[in-house]
């Protein structure tokens, strides 16, 4: 009897340590819907100069309310090295901060690109 209350007390911490790792692995911000503040272009990438860096979408049109995925850094738009990842129609790419109505970057609500 004493046996089966241990194998059962260890079970019962067992699956209470799986399920904290597994709240733990979730994230805890997600992405978030926000508006360009100009005419853009979706990207093909931001680590590296703009001139490389072709667009994928000519042009997702000011006041457009896009999703934005992740944030990762990049090349500096009028000091802004924050890009986003964002999501417009059947199309994705990385977008610069600076154009975006996010009130501050990178916005909280949005997480870092892994």
């Amino acid at each position: 009897m004493r046996m089966r209350r241990l194998a059962t007390a260890l079970a019962m911490t067992l699956v209470a340590s799986v399920g904290a790792v597994t709240v733990a692995a979730t994230p805890a911000q997600a992405g978030g819907y926000f508006r360009t503040l100009a005419n853009l272009n979706l990207r093909t990438c931001q680590w590296l100069h703009l001139a490389v860096c072709q667009p994928i979408y000519t042009v997702i049109p000011n006041n457009t309310t896009i999703y934005l995925n992740c944030w990762a850094t990049g090349t500096s738009v009028n000091g802004d090295t924050v890009w986003y990842n964002a999501f417009y129609g059947q199309y994705s790419g990385m977008v610069t901060g600076w154009y975006m109505a996010t009130g501050h970057d990178p916005n909280p609500a949005v997480s870092r690109c892994v």
